[in-house]
């Protein structure tokens, strides 16, 4: 019995090691409206037009809520809009952090608002797409999916099937042409009317979707948990062309499009749970060029797109890539010490990113050198300590939390409170005038600059 317990503790410390390990020239059509959503515009550039954070930024003001921060903030009209795992979509006063209105749901709100048209939309856990007036938060109408929920993967102890702890995010929408675009976890894409959501067309994949769909002119881009990635006509949402990625049905480790595509002069980059990222055309779905030299590690945070470069970060390598956007080469590497699943924000000098460990980090795009990094309440009130002064996981600490655990649940009870006390950064930033905007499992929202 001895030799069985250490077995399954040496399985699950391995385990926990593998798993833990636009700037655009040319225009997109997008809607005529101003609107602001999950990496600035419908193509995901995350490309920001302000004065960069150089150096070790303060708090101007930070905001509770009662859930993790899993959404990602974005900012319209002096006005912060973001989903909390408390339920609730929250308003907030950009210059104050004064909390303006919120709007409650029957589930948590792990996906991005979109802002568009006077409303903001998002997709909650409990099923619905909800559509809110931006001034005061009043329901305008709804959308019923058939139902949200995590992806399930195999439990490696037992072989049944469960919740994926690391599906931490829904579908986000975008807008385009007077339609709201988003993915549900029923496999579908949904086209709706932005001013009465009703249905336009959907189209079903084989499997969750929760990665957000990017545009470029009438082609709509998308990956989804079926390991394949997908590109519909915008009007109709008929398939266009379809690619897949790899696929393990075996340990269910190797699998699923979590990240969102970014899109930039007819080319769509995305990275897959497969290791790889990739880059399509979008017109004619040929390869442009893949690259898999990422140490295994799962693709799951989205690309900013800059001139040459795009940069994104990475699960287990614990790293943020800049990447040619020609050839796929690898610039630069440079170490964020644990799992990055935020995506980044840039500006002309600087990418902003966050980590599993509560650091938000400052960046400079040209060499990759770490020119800051800023702690979460969480990050700095740790108690459990999965993580060293440094912020790099601390193994047999993890390996002493995890000792006697035998089912996958309980194992993501852990991996949660973790995250929770450790004040983990999942929320992509935002950054205008100089503040940069993100969420943190600690529950806080923060607004944090280094202007005087």
């Amino acid at each position: 019995m001895t030799t069985n317990i250490n077995l399954k503790i040496s399985i699950l410390s391995s385990l926990f090691l593998l798993l833990l390990f636009c700037s655009c020239n040319k225009k997109e059509k997008t809607t005529s409206a101003k609107s602001s959503m999950f990496m600035n515009n419908s193509q995901h550039t995350g490309n920001y037009n302000s004065p960069s954070v150089k150096s070790e930024p303060s708090v101007r003001w930070k905001v509770k809520t009662e859930g993790q921060i899993i959404s990602s903030p974005v900012l319209d009209n002096n006005t912060v809009y973001i989903g909390s795992e408390d339920h609730k979509l929250y308003a907030i006063d950009a210059s104050t952090g004064k909390i303006r209105w919120t709007y409650k749901t029957k589930g948590a709100v792990s996906s991005t608002p979109l802002v568009a048209n006077g409303k903001v939309m998002f997709l909650s856990y409990d099923g619905f797409f909800y559509a809110l007036n931006q001034k005061n938060g009043k329901l305008i109408w709804k959308f019923k999916t058939q139902g949200e929920s995590k992806f399930n993967v195999k439990d490696y102890y037992n072989g049944s099937f469960q919740p994926d702890f690391w599906d931490f995010y829904l579908s986000s929408a975008i807008v385009a042409n007077e339609l709201v675009y988003f993915g549900s976890s029923d496999s579908h894409v949904y086209a709706l009317s932005i001013e009465s959501g009703k249905l336009i067309w959907s189209y079903k994949t084989g499997g969750s979707i929760h990665s957000s769909p990017a545009i470029h002119e009438n082609s709509l881009v998308v990956g989804s948990w079926d390991s394949k990635f997908y590109c519909l006509d915008a009007s109709t949402g008929k398939k266009k062309w379809q690619y897949a990625t790899g696929r393990d049905t075996t340990q269910y480790i190797w699998l699923g499009i979590q990240a969102s595509p970014s899109v930039d002069k007819g080319v769509a980059y995305v990275g897959s749970r497969d290791a790889k990222f990739y880059a399509f055309n979008i017109e004619t779905g040929d390869t442009l060029w893949t690259n898999n030299n990422f140490d295994r590690s799962w693709m799951p945070s989205s690309a900013s797109i800059g001139k040459e470069n795009i940069y994104t970060g990475s699960s287990d390598s614990f790293r943020f890539f800049s990447i040619n956007k020609t050839n796929g080469n690898i610039n630069y590497s440079t170490k964020t010490n644990t799992y990055t699943f935020s995506s980044p924000a840039i500006d002309a000098e600087m990418a902003y990113i966050g980590s599993a460990n509560g650091r938000l980090y400052g960046i400079e795009l040209e060499k990759g050198n770490v020119l800051w990094e800023f702690k979460t309440i969480g990050c700095r009130k740790d108690t459990i300590n999965a993580f060293t002064a440094e912020g790099k996981m601390d193994a047999e600490k993890i390996k002493t939390l995890a000792a006697g655990i035998q089912d996958m649940p309980t194992l993501s009870s852990l991996y949660r409170d973790i995250f929770i006390n450790t004040g983990a950064i999942l929320s992509s930033p935002v950054i205008s005038e100089q503040i940069i905007y993100f969420g943190s499992s600690d529950g806080f929202v923060y607004a944090i600059t280094d202007k005087h």
